[in-house]
């Protein structure tokens, strides 16, 4: 998984998770017409939404995911808002990857504990928002990269 072209770590057995709203709809009636309504209503688009946790912890990836600052020694100090926006890639098993084009990384809580079965983790919250160009997310076909639209691997001449 990447976060604006950079390796954000390991996530847990559970992956990401979908966390969204499904669009809300208003049927408008009328006296005239019996049978069902003369238009229905987008009162709420609805948001794509997603959380995941985050359990390899390292400095860099933290700060590149939702901010802050590492120290020339390696530790990290969260910002005061952890939040970050920019483009998300998740690559599924089948080697296609589904890009959100602007994606708001933000920082839910610390889970799942410190235990022999658990590892420390950071739950993140991630929100889809259109870019400039209005598209919020768009799948490629395996072994098209993202950033640019083309095959990751030249063709072979022949």
């Amino acid at each position: 998984m990447k976060f604006c072209e950079k390796e954000i770590g390991l996530l847990d057995q559970n992956g990401v998770q979908p966390a969204g709203t499904a669009p809300t709809r208003t049927p408008i009636y009328s006296a005239q017409k019996k049978n069902g309504p003369v238009v229905t209503l987008t009162s709420s688009p609805g948001q794509l939404a997603f959380n995941m946790t985050l359990i390899e912890l390292k400095a860099d990836a933290l700060v590149d995911t939702i901010g802050g600052e590492k120290d020339a020694n390696g530790n990290y100090t969260p910002p005061e808002k952890a939040e970050k926006s920019g483009p998300l890639d998740f690559v599924a098993d089948s080697g296609h990857t589904i890009r959100l084009y602007n994606a708001r990384v933000s920082l839910n809580d610390f889970v799942n504990g410190f235990n022999p079965s658990n590892v420390l983790g950071l739950q993140l919250h991630v929100e889809v928002e259109p870019d400039a160009d209005g598209k919020t997310w768009k799948q490629f076909a395996p072994g098209i990269d993202p950033a640019t639209g083309n095959p990751t691997v030249p063709p072979v001449e022949g």
